[in-house]
């Protein structure tokens, strides 16, 4: 399932939405120049910008955070970014409009710090070996965290959301926000776990950045500001 949009209008521009996703695609068309060069070359530039988990608890942890902050900003492949991206934009508008532009940037690096941390504590990454190398990139375990601080603050939301592929084997639903999310977070878990197979991604960065935006929000509610209230009228935005 692939969200297309949330129902509902907002006079609100997301500039740092924006910008971050201009970010993304930036660095992407950077590491394609680099990948172009040949695997050593990639590799040389991972060591260089990206998290490596066998460094944690070897390197200081400014260097480290440093590296988080710019994996935050890599991604394996096309596929990767964009469905990092499509989830930032359908989500990222409404969370960025509750916080602001500052306030959100902060909650964007302090979503993807817990998403590492997370997957560092139950990933299961075990460096046993000089030279040996795991790197985690992508803003994946950032944008869970928006998915988590939506779900929290619009659990009745309608995503349009297109299931299938391919016509005519696709279809468009509307589903609420708490279906649709909590649908990615139960896979993600049940992947994290072992309970169904994975597929090398870092489920456990997901579970641990869609954790820290409920988390977050719940704090923000409670002491920054009041979540809004719901829209009665989105059903006209048909």
């Amino acid at each position: 399932m692939l969200p297309l949009s949330v129902v509902g209008r907002s006079k609100y521009q997301p500039v740092l939405v924006y910008l971050l996703i201009a970010i993304n695609i930036l660095v992407f068309i950077w590491e394609l120049s680099v990948q172009a060069k040949g695997g050593t070359a990639f590799t040389a530039f991972l060591r260089a910008y990206a998290l490596d988990v066998c460094k944690v608890g070897v390197e200081p942890l400014p260097i480290l955070a440093l590296d988080n902050f710019r994996s935050m900003f890599l991604h394996a492949d096309i596929m990767h970014l964009f469905g990092n991206m499509l989830f930032l934009w359908v989500f990222g508008k409404k969370v960025e409009e509750y916080f602001g532009r500052v306030w959100f940037a902060v909650f964007y690096i302090a979503a993807g710090s817990a998403a590492t941390l997370g997957h560092v504590l139950f990933g299961g990454i075990a460096c046993t070996l000089t030279g040996q190398t795991a790197f985690v990139i992508g803003a994946s375990g950032a944008i869970a965290g928006v998915m988590g601080a939506f779900l929290f603050l619009y659990p009745g939301a309608r995503v349009r959301t297109m299931v299938g592929l391919f016509k005519p084997f696709f279809w468009e639903m509307k589903l609420p926000a708490v279906i649709f999310l909590g649908y990615w977070f139960v896979l993600d878990f049940l992947q994290g776990v072992g309970w169904i197979s994975s597929d090398g991604v870092a489920h456990w960065a997901h579970i641990g950045g869609f954790v820290a935006g409920v988390a977050i929000m719940f704090a923000a509610t409670m002491f920054f500001k009041p979540a809004p209230q719901p829209d009665p009228f989105d059903y006209l935005d048909e």
